[in-house]
């Protein structure tokens, strides 16, 4: 016990990308660590919990108001089990950096996304970015997950500059072997009654925004003015408060019987070996795992070329469409019906795995949470 290293990771919104990064990540911090994971109790708890037993981690669940958490956070500092603190998002580290105060805990600030300018905007929008900032010059190190997040961190919290806060960007990576293994498709096509003569597409993630959705639909629309050879879905896998304004959006623009919705999968590689391609037109990402999940599985990939994604399909055979936009999304969904590419990606995959593996990741962070407790 005494040589072993105490993590508290704390997560306001456990949700999507942040639950899968502590589920890949956590079980190769290696055996000097132990994790405690202190998240609010949301839908997604459930999950939660088997990654954490998955990882080996005690979990804490909080009570998801804002006073709930932060007294929870308040309570688990005062205990002194910690040597180290990980909040994953902005969020996060505010309340953390309020708890803290008392306290002083070595404290790395994980960002997986950005200070969007429509959040921050009139008399509450100023006040909360004074307290990001606040909070972001308040922890010890500032750790991006992609090279993009970390220069906009930079740009829009100047107070970083003359700060002695540490910066540093590690990239995402994941489980390569849950993905590497030879493609038997059919599986997920039969539970869900999807032909084989389907040329599936899939888009799998959130139902926000952020993610572009919304432009996939319109290129259906004008997908359905072209000549194509073959029958063809989008699957779309995934939840979000958005999912009833998209099927709305696709019953207007008459896409409908092209889309077929479903929630999310447990077995995710088993959904990646019956897709014929992945359509992300993002408007912004931070270090997207799927793009990496796909490339691993050697399906081709569609993407936008937004912040943080273009960071991660730089230099691979991925389809990058200007800002995601529509009308290039169709034409280049049309060529991939026509033109069958698969061998571009079939043959990247043993790179992509080298490139992607969380192992790597996992090192790079334990040396980074080595070096924050010796600057104290």
């Amino acid at each position: 016990m005494g040589n072993h290293k105490r993590l508290l990771t704390i997560v306001r919104w456990p949700l999507g990308g942040i639950r899968t990064y502590m589920r890949y990540v956590y079980q190769h911090l290696g055996p000097d660590w132990q994790v405690t994971i202190l998240a609010a109790d949301v839908q997604e708890s459930a999950a939660l919990q088997e990654d954490a037993k998955l990882v080996g981690a005690e979990l804490i669940l909080a009570p998801a108001s804002s006073l709930g958490f932060l007294w929870t956070v308040f309570r688990t500092l005062a205990q002194g089990r910690h040597d180290l603190i990980q909040s994953q998002g902005f969020i996060s580290a505010i309340t953390t950096c309020l708890a803290n105060v008392f306290f002083r805990k070595s404290h790395v600030l994980t960002v997986h996304g950005v200070l969007e300018d429509r959040l921050l905007q009139g008399f509450k929008g100023r006040l909360k970015r004074l307290v990001t900032n606040w909070a972001i010059c308040s922890v010890d190190v500032v750790y991006a997950v992609s090279e993009d997040i970390l220069e906009h961190v930079r740009q829009k919290v100047p107070c970083l500059a003359g700060s002695k806060v540490k910066q540093i960007a590690i990239m995402n990576g994941i489980e390569p072997q849950m993905f590497l293994g030879s493609r038997k498709p059919g599986e997920f096509r039969r539970r869900h009654d999807l032909g084989s003569d389907l040329f599936l597409f899939g888009f799998l993630g959130r139902f926000m925004p952020q993610k572009g959705f919304d432009k996939i639909i319109e290129a259906l629309a004008r997908l359905e003015k072209f000549s194509v050879p073959c029958d063809y879905r989008l699957v779309a896998v995934g939840s979000g408060d958005y999912r009833s304004q998209y099927e709305a959006l696709a019953m207007q623009k008459e896409v409908s019987h092209r889309i077929v919705f479903l929630p999310f999968q447990h077995d995710v590689a088993s959904v990646y070996q019956d897709l014929d391609a992945v359509v992300m037109p993002s408007n912004w990402e931070a270090c997207p795992l799927q793009p990496m999940e796909a490339l691993i599985s050697g399906v081709p990939v569609i993407t936008s070329d937004c912040i943080g994604l273009r960071e991660v399909v730089r230099n691979t055979p991925a389809i990058v469409v200007s800002n995601g936009n529509p009308e290039g999304l169709a034409i280049a969904m049309h060529n991939l019906m026509r033109f069958d590419q698969g061998d571009h990606f079939e043959a990247f995959r043993k790179e992509a795995a080298l490139r992607f593996d969380v192992l790597k990741t996992a090192k790079n962070i334990e040396t980074l949470f080595k070096r924050t407790l010796k600057r104290r």
